[in-house]
């Protein structure tokens, strides 16, 4: 104990002391399970296990349905770790008396209710919800569009207790008609700025209970609790029927795009989607070059690499008209092709919330798509083309009125389960059994406040036959719902990675070798690394931990593997020393 001081001291003259400050974590992973060699024995063959609907077997108790009749989807579900646990909590809106459901998950899938005593108000018209840390004090805060009302922003006080701040932020946006919002830091100062899509605008038809006269627009995150709208000086305030948009980066340059998704534009008759380039905190207009203007009804859009060419795609529901459901994939050139009728996933329904996602860890995407008065949708990637609808197979082709649709792994047991929602129905909560055929891992990406969540984080996940990649994103993706903020990653018959790479939206990176299947990691940036009581400096605390750690790495010791080889050792030892200045 008497080395102590002496090491606080030399800390003193490490670059992570008085700069990132302390950062509290508190995760629970299982601890991986071994194997040898690239061809991983918990592959098994033979015919798909479907999905369960467990919704109120786990105590997700939540009704949908809406007083007004207003049905353009109100409500959503979102997949959110409010408690900071490691396991997603789930919030539900659309409730007829307005009550935002909290639903604290027990880490196995198992939900408590904690509504009654969240100090939320009742939002009977509640449309969306998101959640992100806009004030950086490491939990993630509620936003909740609402129609014609002012929109709502909770503040995450702790214990699922939650108290409204929307005049204190100035986010309240006047009566909009509030589509789905997304997050995402377009300026580069850490801090996470808000997109609100609004049904603005005089349609070709007169249904004033559907548009308003506030435009969409563009919150910028100040750094102390408030937001300026700047969409008006950034040309991204559009009038039109939007219902959801999308930060994400199309050409994964390093800094978030915005994607618009318009309602009612159907053959181009007034408005079509946007997609604006970031350019340096600018954003230029170019959806005609980039071919995304996708003439649709759009009310969902998702989000991900569905032809495994390292660059995200698009995916927008539409009405039941040509050209039907618009996929559209991306050419790595910064265009995009529309090839919906050639992939078979142009659906022809009323379409609404989509996303992709991975549901048998084969390493290639699925989409999910919500519809209304249609079986909901499946498209399973086949190669040659056409996908094929699997949806009945998986027991996920409910057919009512479903508008939106989250995912997350809420059991623990490496597969992406889904909440959907149904107006005039109880939540559905699909557990997810055919995942558990295959290898899996999920990636759990820190980052330095102000953005802990590190939103915009691009990863690449590499296996000897396949890479894969994903982008931390926070709303938009879907249709007023969010998924999990884990990355997950479906290994089909490996069951370890031979590289992962993640670039931070601050531009540092990290490639790790050699991570084993089956297990939750957290993954750390440079500037973390070592310090591991986050308290901000590097200290005999830090170096005793390293040596608790040494071996092979595992859940809770990652932050000591600085060299990234996956395991804690000599090396590690040496560049911990160099970085508290007592090697050079």
């Amino acid at each position: 104990m008497r080395s102590t001081p002496h090491f606080t001291a030399i800390a003193a003259l490490c670059g992570i002391c008085g700069s990132a400050g302390a950062q509290s974590f508190s995760f629970a992973s299982a601890p991986p399970a071994r194997h040898s060699g690239a061809d991983c024995p918990r592959f098994l063959a033979g015919a798909p296990r479907p999905f369960t609907q467990e919704a109120v077997e786990r105590g997700v108790v939540y009704p949908v349905g809406f007083s007004s009749g207003f049905s353009i989807g109100l409500g959503s579900g979102a997949f959110v770790d409010l408690d900071l646990d490691g396991d997603p909590d789930i919030v539900a809106i659309g409730r007829e008396d307005g009550l935002v459901g909290f639903f604290e998950n027990d880490g196995a899938g198992f939900f408590t209710d904690r509504s009654a005593a969240s100090g939320a108000p009742m939002l009977p018209e509640a449309g969306a919800v998101c959640a992100a840390d806009y004030d950086a004090d490491g939990d993630l805060d509620l936003f909740i569009n609402n129609v014609n009302l002012d929109d709502t922003l909770l503040r995450n006080d702790g214990g699922f207790f939650f108290t409204d701040v929307t005049v204190q932020a100035g986010v309240g946006g006047g009566l909009g008609s509030g589509g789905g919002s997304t997050w995402g830091d377009i300026n580069g100062d850490g801090w996470l700025d808000l997109y609100v899509s609004n049904r603005t605008g005089t349609p070709f038809f007169d249904s004033p209970l559907e548009y308003t006269d506030v435009r969409n627009r563009l919150y910028l995150n100040l750094g102390d609790g408030t937001f300026v709208d700047i969409a008006p000086n950034l040309g991204v305030d559009e009038d039109a029927f939007t219902l959801t948009s999308a930060f994400f980066d199309y050409d994964r340059d390093g800094d978030t795009d915005l994607y618009v998704g318009n309602d009612i534009s159907a053959l181009c008759k007034q408005w079509s989607n946007t997609l604006y380039e970031n350019v340096g905190g600018a954003f230029v207009d170019v959806t005609a070059f980039s071919g995304t203007e996708s003439c649709t009804d759009t009310m969902g859009i998702g989000v991900g690499d569905f032809d495994g060419n390292l660059y995200p795609d698009l995916y927008c529901t539409n009405t039941p008209q040509a050209p039907g459901n618009t996929l559209m994939l991306n050419n790595a050139d910064g265009t995009f092709s529309s090839v919906s009728v050639a992939a078979g996933t142009d659906s022809f329904a009323l379409g609404w919330g989509c996303l992709f996602f991975d549901h048998d860890n084969d390493t290639r995407q699925a989409i999910f798509v919500c519809n209304r008065g249609a079986p909901n949708r499946l498209y399973d990637f086949r190669e040659p083309w056409p996908c094929e609808d699997i949806a009945q197979a998986m027991n996920v082709d409910h057919v009512g009125s479903t508008y939106n649709v989250s995912t997350a792994d809420i059991d623990a047991d490496g597969d992406l389960d889904l909440l959907v929602q149904d107006i005039s129905d109880n939540l559905r909560l699909y557990i997810n059994h055919e995942g558990e055929r295959r290898p899996w891992i999920r990636l759990r990406v820190v980052g330095e406040a102000p953005n802990r969540h590190a939103v915009g984080a691009l990863l690449r996940v590499e296996t000897p036959s396949k890479a894969q990649i994903s982008e931390v994103l926070i709303g938009g993706n879907n249709y007023r719902s969010q998924n999990e903020l884990v990355q997950h990653f479906g290994l089909g018959e490996h069951c370890r990675t031979t590289q992962v790479h993640v670039r931070w939206p601050d531009g540092q990176e990290r490639t790790l070798f050699g991570y084993e299947g089956d297990a939750v990691w957290s993954i750390f940036p440079p500037s973390m690394l070592g310090d591991s009581d986050f308290d901000g400096c590097l200290t005999m605390v830090d170096l005793w931990s390293m040596l608790a750690s040494v071996g092979p790495v595992r859940p809770g010791s990652e932050i000591h593997d600085i060299d990234g080889d996956g395991r804690v050792g000599a090396n590690d030892w040496r560049l911990l020393l160099v970085r508290v200045g007592i090697e050079r």
